[in-house]
């Protein structure tokens, strides 16, 4: 049951605090004073979105509190399931909504931070907020299945069938996704074997690019390498006139005289370590020109490779072994994963058979308590529309088999309605006027809440379109709704206004130059003369006081 509201900073509210009491509560004040701010303001703490837009004082955040008492609510599994602490026996439960100057904002449950998500889960166990909205959306087919479903008395059973939809619908999106592929790869396998078959083939090496290419360099010029050395050894080593053989006769000469100059005789060594340098280099220049005989076998060789190697690049546009070598590795994985696909389909299809059989249960078992409930429910309706005034009425649910699964089951669910007698029941949008319709849905909230009992009730206007006698038959089913639960309701109607146990007034006033919205509790006398205003004009006269004594005084219906 909601206990407390307060407002700081929201809208046209610049501070409020309000107490809201047990049983039937209206709220009433003149257009546009601001009681649809207060719904959104509640709307706000049990988990709606929200931007800076909302703040009376764009510098300053909003702060919303709403203090429930969750007796009777068995919150325990929520708590654990959140790692939130609970103390037990306190049945207090304080929802708190911040917004920040920029359009950040922050929840709490008991001073605990928490998600929007998890926010919104736990409001949905607190309060129902009933809009003109929803009575518009009554006609749609969806809806329709929400409310039924609502009404099941196994009501963990579309939840439970949703999950393992989710887990059939997700593993059969994943089994098409695999099937795709396969198609794909079957059309290009043959292509990426030719292709890994064909850079396989050239055993590649890391560096070998450029190891061949500086061969290749040097080959190319081997016939002037082979003959350059050949000249330099004969002219070094040569039989005739070699230069290695004259310096080691002047170097003799040298030698003799070496003892009688001692500059030269210092100099000996170097000459000696000259004609020993000489010899290794002889020896060097030998063996380099008999090993550079041009042979254009190997040339042609490396000619050939590199030419295969050059040609590879350019069709897979790299620039060297080392991307050629990168693209066969991958087109080495795609082979061997397209060679797994065959099995991983059998595993995804396997699986998905077993879920597809669990699922087909779930989806009887499903449909069988909706016809159940469906029955209990029609009859339930009709009743509280016969309450209401509607006693001609017929209401039928239609369940309609779907061939294939949805999230909701294998139903589609049409609540069928005629409003007079004689006339076969149709399409609510077909069929329902504005007032039907608001009864109607006065009707069926009345009658689930009844099983899924809340703490917490509102309805903003649901009354469009009532008036008169029938007014009076609304009021009476709300006041019966309020002794199981508690009622708050938004209303225009002087009959639902007397019905309330409390009667909250909300007004505006200009201050400093703003428009402020604010709310009080009306006492006995001024909720008398708020009815009588309800069903006067201008002035207050003496017979609407009278009218809404009258008025108040059957509120002990």
């Amino acid at each position: 049951m909601l206990q407390h509201l307060r407002i700081e900073n929201y809208t046209l509210i610049h501070s409020l605090d309000v107490d809201i009491t047990p049983g039937f509560c209206v709220i009433t004040g003149e257009t546009g004073a601001g009681k649809s701010i207060l719904l959104g303001a509640l709307n706000l703490v049990l988990g709606q979105r929200a931007d800076s837009g909302i703040l009376f004082d764009a510098g300053k955040k909003c702060i919303i509190e709403a203090h429930f008492d969750t007796e009777g609510l068995d919150l325990r599994a929520f708590f654990e399931e959140n790692d939130m602490d609970t103390t037990p026996g306190d049945t207090l439960l304080i929802l708190r909504r911040e917004v920040w100057p920029g359009g950040k904002s922050r929840a709490f449950v008991n001073d605990t931070p928490v998600t929007l998500p998890v926010l919104k889960e736990l409001s949905r166990t607190l309060i129902d907020i009933h809009s003109q909205h929803e009575t518009l959306t009554l006609g749609q087919s969806c809806f329709q299945l929400q409310l039924l479903d609502s009404y099941l008395e196994n009501k963990r059973l579309p939840q439970q069938y949703a999950e393992v939809y989710h887990r059939y619908d997700t593993l059969r999106k994943q089994l098409e996704r695999q099937k795709e592929a396969q198609r794909k790869w079957r059309q290009e396998q043959d292509y990426w074997q030719f292709l890994y078959e064909e850079l396989s083939g050239l055993n590649l090496r890391e560096g070998e690019q450029k190891e061949m290419e500086e061969a290749l360099a040097r080959l190319s010029h081997s016939e002037l390498i082979h003959t350059t050395l050949a000249m330099a050894s004969s002219e070094l080593e040569g039989e005739e006139n070699a230069l290695r053989s004259r310096l080691e006769s002047m170097v003799r000469q040298l030698n003799k005289i070496a003892p009688y100059h001692t500059g030269l005789a210092s100099d000996m060594d170097r000459w000696r370590s000259l004609l020993a340098e000489l010899a290794d280099l002889g020896n060097d220049l030998s063996r380099w020109s008999e090993s550079e005989e041009p042979d254009p076998e190997i040339k042609n060789r490396y000619e050939e490779r590199l030419d295969a190697l050059y040609r590879l690049e350019r069709k897979h546009q790299v620039e060297d072994e080392t991307g050629l070598m990168a693209i066969r590795d991958d087109l080495g994985r795609k082979l061997q994963e397209a060679s797994g696909a065959g099995e991983e389909i059998e595993r995804l299809e396997a699986e998905s058979a077993v879920l597809e059989t669990e699922l087909g249960q779930m989806a009887e078992e499903l449909h069988r308590q909706r016809q159940l409930s469906a029955e209990e429910l029609e009859k339930a309706i009709l009743q509280a529309l016969s309450n209401l005034g509607m006693a001609q009425s017929r209401i039928e649910i239609r369940l309609t088999p779907i061939d294939h699964f949805t999230a909701t089951g294998t139903d589609r669910v049409d609540f069928l309605f005629s409003a007079n007698t004689g006339s076969e029941p149709r399409e609510l949008s077909k069929v329902a006027s504005g007032g039907e319709l608001s009864r109607l849905m006065l009707a069926i909230k009345s009658v689930i809440h009844q099983r899924n009992l809340l703490g917490t009730l509102i309805f903003d206007e649901i009354d469009t379109g009532v008036s008169g006698q029938i007014a009076g038959k609304v009021a009476v089913m709300m006041r019966r709704m309020s002794r199981y639960m508690q009622l708050i309701a938004i209303t225009h109607l002087p009959q639902i206004a007397a019905a309330a146990d409390t009667h909250f007034y909300v007004s505006k006033a200009v201050e400093d130059g703003r428009t402020v919205s604010g709310i009080r509790c009306l006492d006995e006398e001024e909720h008398r003369r708020a009815v009588a205003s309800m069903l006067s004009n201008d002035r207050i006269t003496e017979a609407a006081l009278r009218a809404a004594d009258e008025l108040i005084k059957d509120r002990q219906w």
